[in-house]
């Protein structure tokens, strides 16, 4: 019987999410097709009944973590400054505490696309590289808003910050590299990333 198209959509999604999750955390080359498939819980042989490749399947999933690391950047301001105690902790130090974290470093198959996708950037092709410099871009311009609703006497901040979220990716990618081999160096690295950003927002 041939799947309706609801259930192909439903099956297309799961794939992607499972090859979202494993890609976070064991990069692109480490994992099969069979992999993806054995966790969506569909057969090997159905896999390009709905991409034409793994390549196909990378950008997809890139495009959709992308947007969700955006999203949840944007998220934490929905409706600006409205209604904000005048002390409240600024926006741009909450979000940081819990994506400079402990938990996110320890989860990438749940965490940001950026910071778990981003140094395979370079060996990717030139549609996926394409998928990470939007999501770059758009994560720096929505840091960059954040740190204009806690300043809004400073007036707008028009560039992106690109400082900011290289701290942020880079802390996150210097305390997965040790946390084996060091965990106390590890926290100390993200502890001094919050730190550092906290000091000059």
């Amino acid at each position: 019987m041939r799947a309706s198209r609801e259930q192909v959509a439903a099956n297309r999604d799961a794939i992607v999410v499972s090859a979202g999750q494993q890609f976070r955390k064991r990069g692109f080359d480490d994992v099969t097709i069979a992999d993806v498939m054995k966790a969506a819980g569909l057969t090997h042989g159905g896999f390009y009944g709905y991409f034409a490749s793994k390549e196909a399947l990378a950008a997809a999933v890139c495009e959709r973590g992308i947007a969700d690391s955006v999203a949840a950047v944007d998220a934490m301001a929905p409706q600006g400054n409205e209604g904000r105690a005048p002390n409240a902790e600024p926006l741009l130090h909450q979000f940081v505490r819990d994506y400079v974290s402990a938990r996110h470093r320890d989860g990438p198959e749940d965490g940001c696309s950026v910071a778990a996708l981003a140094h395979h950037g370079g060996r990717s092709s030139a549609e996926i590289q394409h998928i990470l410099a939007s999501g770059i871009k758009g994560m720096a311009e929505s840091l960059s808003r954040l740190r204009e609703l806690d300043a809004p006497d400073r007036g707008p901040r028009p560039e992106p910050d690109f400082a900011t979220l290289s701290t942020m990716i880079g802390a996150l990618a210097l305390s997965r590299a040790v946390a084996d081999a060091d965990p106390r160096l590890s926290d100390t690295i993200l502890e001094a990333a919050r730190a550092h950003i906290e000091t000059s927002a």
